[in-house]
């Protein structure tokens, strides 16, 4: 597929003073405010972090089933206390087949989690601390994402701080919601579906062996920017203008950007969210999303009116995320006891 929507930006010059670094921020923008979506080049190396990296964070998914089932979600495993963080299984009653855990800032900043305890009665999921596997279940794993979760969040706000300078906005109005953030770092494996499975799901496109099917629903990411990595297998694809859907195809030394609802609810639509959708089936498939966002009781307001404002974000945050299956049917407040 001719790749026509997707613009590829070698960040390189973001990170230097030099006269090619104003290209770069023109590009983003531009890419910002038309696609929604883009490429970026940039090395690990770059980042801080070692060329092994996704692999040393993907090592989650060796561990045993036991092991995960302790770090799942209390949608899954009732016994379990954290509802936002942790682990959460395939769903086979969902086109959307793929485990995963959603890890959060207290990985990288131990204190903006509220309490290490998941069990008070009335805490709100979207400050919990994430469970995850102890340094004897996985060696050196716990570094492995704090580092990666510092380093997107500097990428994060190194792009926002370019959007900002691009659409003339002032770099306070537009970071300062991202001070003690709450970003999320997820760590996605979309499964080799099971053959009895996929003929009931939509068939996609190919024939035969290379046949693919929806295992990702098309939707919108709802939050900020999403800074997105994903192995060689491919699958992702973004709805055209006109309705078609565009391959993104994998790079090497690169991340795939693309902008959330509640960001182009901010610019009062000048940057576009995109819609985009997973398809595969038969090839085991990961990706690791980092979603910038800003600080659960931030408050949102948007330069000059342009947009929809004076709301808190984990306010809004929290009813968009209950459309994603994974999410569905949780409570952001109750009664239970510990």
């Amino acid at each position: 597929m001719t790749q026509t929507l997707i613009p590829h930006i070698d960040l390189t010059p973001l990170f230097e003073s030099d006269g090619a670094r104003a290209g770069v921020i023109d590009a983003i923008t531009d890419a910002a405010c038309h696609s929604g979506f883009m490429t970026v080049g940039v090395t690990p190396a770059r980042l801080d972090l070692p060329d092994d990296i996704h692999a040393r964070l993907l090592r989650f998914f060796t561990l045993e089933a036991d092991v995960k089932h302790d770090l799942a979600r209390h949608k899954f495993v009732p016994a379990n206390h954290n509802i936002y963080r942790g682990y959460f299984p395939p769903q086979s009653e969902d086109p959307t087949w793929k485990e995963g855990i959603d890890l959060g800032p207290d990985i990288a900043h131990p204190e903006r989690a509220l309490s290490a305890e998941r069990n008070v009665i009335g805490h709100d999921p979207l400050r919990e601390s994430t469970p995850r596997p102890s340094e004897a279940q996985l060696p050196g794993w716990s570094a492995d994402i704090s580092n990666y979760y510092v380093a997107m969040e500097r990428l994060g706000r190194q792009i926002a701080e370019a959007l900002a300078e691009g659409l003339g906005i002032s770099k306070e109005t537009m970071l300062t919601p991202f001070e003690a953030g709450n970003s999320t770092l997820r760590l996605i494996h979309y499964p080799e579906r099971p053959s009895g499975t996929l003929e009931a799901m939509p068939a996609i496109d190919g024939e035969g062996g290379s046949r693919r099917w929806l295992v990702g629903v098309p939707h919108f990411d709802n939050g900020f920017i999403t800074l997105l990595w994903q192995d060689q297998v491919g699958g992702l694809q973004v709805r055209t203008p006109g309705g078609s859907w565009e391959e993104v195809p994998p790079r090497e030394n690169a991340l795939v950007v693309n902008f959330g609802r509640l960001l182009a609810d901010w610019s009062g639509g000048r940057i576009q969210a995109t819609e985009h959708r997973i398809v595969g089936g038969t090839r085991s498939r990961h990706s690791i999303p980092f979603f910038f966002e800003p600080a659960v009781d931030a408050l949102i307001e948007t330069p000059d009116g342009a947009g929809e404002s004076g709301y808190v974000y984990g306010d809004r945050l929290w009813a968009r995320m209950l459309e994603f299956v994974e999410f569905q049917g949780l409570e952001r407040f109750s009664t239970r006891m510990p």
